[in-house]
C-alpha cells in the first residue's frame, strides 16, 4: 500500500472513530441525557423562545463540537411539535451548513485553522475533491460526514446559491422526520420512538453513507 493510500485510510478510521463516539454517546449517557430532556421539558413550558434558541446554538455549533444530532432534533420535535420541531431543526441545520461552507471558504486564513484546526481541515480538503451535489445532499442526516461536507463545499468554492438550495431543501427532509419522530415519541410517550430518533436512525444513516462510499470507490 501507498503512504498516500495508507494516510487515506487512517483518515477515515478517524472519522470512523469519531462517528461511533457521535453515536455511542448518547446511550452512554442515556440518563444524563433524559434528565436534560426533562428540564427542556419544564423550561420550553415559561421560556419556549430561550430553548429553541439554544436548540439552534447547538446544531450550529455542530461544525466545531461533537453533537448528538440525533437527540437534539428528535428533542426539538418532543418540544415544539411537528411544524415548530421543523421550523427550529431546519433553522438550526441551516446555520451549521453556512457556518462550515464560510469556515472552508476562509480555509486558507490563520482564523479558520485555529478554530477548526488543521487536521479536520486538511480532511476536508481531500473530501472536497471528490464532492458534488450528490454527496453533500446524502451526507446531510449523517453524524461527521454532514458537517465535513460542507467544509469541503467552501473549499471547493460550490456557488452559494447552489449550496443553499441543496442543503436548504435536504434539510427540510431531515428536519420533516425527527420533528415527527420526536412529536409521535411525546404524543406515544415511547421511549423506543426516541431512541429511534436519538441513536438508531442517524446510525442507520452513517451505516448506509459509509456503505454507499466505499461501493462508489
Amino acid at each position: 500500500m501507498t503512504a498516500q493510500g495508507q494516510s487515506s485510510r487512517l483518515n477515515w478510521l478517524a472519522l470512523a472513530l469519531i462517528g461511533l463516539v457521535v453515536l455511542i454517546g448518547p446511550l452512554v449517557f442515556a440518563q444524563q441525557i433524559e434528565d436534560l430532556a426533562n428540564a427542556a421539558v419544564a423550561a420550553a413550558r415559561h421560556s419556549p423562545f430561550l430553548v429553541a434558541g439554544s436548540i439552534i446554538a447547538a446544531l450550529a455549533l455542530d461544525v466545531f463540537l461533537p453533537v448528538p444530532n440525533g437527540v437534539t432534533n428528535t428533542l426539538a420535535g418532543a418540544l415544539f411539535g411537528f411544524w415548530g420541531g421543523v421550523a427550529v431543526i431546519w433553522t438550526g441545520l441551516m446555520a451549521a451548513s453556512l457556518l462550515g461552507y464560510t469556515v472552508g471558504a476562509w480555509a486558507a486564513k490563520p482564523l479558520a485553522r485555529r478554530m477548526l484546526g488543521a487536521a479536520e481541515l486538511d480532511r476536508a480538503h481531500r473530501f472536497a475533491q471528490g464532492l458534488g451535489p450528490l454527496v453533500l445532499i446524502l451526507s446531510r442526516p449523517v453524524p461527521v460526514f454532514a458537517e465535513l461536507a460542507t467544509l469541503a463545499a467552501g473549499m471547493a468554492a460550490m456557488p452559494l446559491r447552489l449550496f443553499l438550495l441543496l442543503t436548504g431543501l435536504a434539510n427540510l427532509v431531515v428536519a420533516a422526520v425527527f420533528a415527527a419522530i420526536g412529536a409521535a415519541a411525546l404524543a406515544n410517550q415511547s421511549g423506543e420512538l426516541a431512541m429511534a430518533g436519538g441513536v438508531l436512525l442517524p446510525l442507520l444513516a452513517w451505516l448506509s453513507y459509509r456503505w454507499w462510499a466505499v461501493r462508489g470507490r
